[in-house]
């Protein structure tokens, strides 16, 4: 029960993921700026989380002086650099490629979490991976490989997003051995908050001209895009193990897909339904042989 609860929460967390993939993306049709969109992502969560527990509950702001090191990697790392890599990855590529590159992330936890015995490396395992890897290619390519596009910049961006989301779910697990969710989240948020003042600061920003509509864009989106999904995925990440975690996020391609169907009306032919099905199967896999132990 523990574990399946784990999953669904990863599963809500991808739900709002792949949405806000299709979000983004009419934000960028409209010109606002992606540097803006991923610094308010973090900072306006930071500030709604930080501002609610030193309310409610402060205990949740209480680390150790030694976990400040991992938590400031987490943030500046695991939040800033992943969001803003994947970004500029699609701007520079497109977003079949910088979703493709970046779910590659489950192949680079399973592997750290085997070669350093976290975790048993199993048939199963293999097999949810690779069907979700194939998953991914049809849903997000469409079967048309010139949707691909391995060139320049965004080559370099495109790997550097896969390893920081990678490194964003191993760290995240080991920190949540020791703290509630959402004391890391605080802290990742807030360090992520403080990296990107120093790159694009108050007063940059407060030159830009923005409307309080705008601000209000920024801060559904923010909840949307970050604070409700990394609650929730953290919340999982809890429960289940690191590589379980990251396959069950390979779905957020397939809503992202269907979403932007639905909603601004881009196309979507039987390769890419094919593709979300056969992710949807690598999902089913990893919960067969439930004999194996979870963390």
């Amino acid at each position: 029960m523990k574990t399946l609860r784990g999953y669904i929460f990863i599963m809500i967390a991808v739900l709002f993921w792949g949405v806000s993939a299709t979000v983004a993306k009419y934000l960028f049709m409209h010109n606002i700026d992606t540097l803006i969109i991923v610094q308010t992502r973090s900072s306006l969560a930071f500030l709604l989380l930080f501002g609610y527990f030193s309310i409610t509950n402060r205990a949740m702001l209480k680390i150790h002086i030694r976990d400040l090191g991992s938590l400031i990697t987490l943030g500046v790392i695991g939040i800033a650099a992943t969001n803003f890599l994947y970004y500029f990855t699609v701007k520079e590529t497109t977003v079949a490629t910088a979703i493709l590159i970046q779910y590659t992330a489950p192949v680079m936890v399973t592997l750290y979490a085997t070669f350093f015995h976290e975790e048993r490396f199993t048939k199963i395992k293999f097999f949810a991976l690779t069907l979700s890897m194939i998953g991914c290619f049809l849903a997000v390519s469409g079967g048309d490989i010139t949707t691909i596009r391995l060139q320049g910049l965004g080559i370099v961006t495109g790997i550097g997003s896969a390893l920081t989301f990678s490194f964003m779910i191993i760290m995240g697990k080991h920190i949540l051995r020791r703290y509630e969710h959402w004391t890391m989240l605080i802290y990742a948020f807030g360090f992520a908050m403080l990296f990107w003042l120093c790159i694009n600061t108050p007063v940059k920003i407060i030159s830009q001209g923005y409307t309080l509509h705008d601000w209000g864009i920024f801060l559904l989106f923010s909840i949307g895009s970050i604070l409700i999904p990394y609650s929730f995925f953290s919340a999982g990440l809890r429960l289940v193990q690191a590589s379980r975690a990251s396959i069950v996020s390979t779905l957020e391609p397939v809503v992202a897909i269907v979403s932007a169907y639905l909603f601004i009306g881009e196309k979507l032919n039987f390769v890419q339904i094919t593709g979300a099905i056969t992710v949807l199967a690598a999902v089913s896999l990893i919960e067969i042989n439930r004999e194996e132990s979870e963390e």
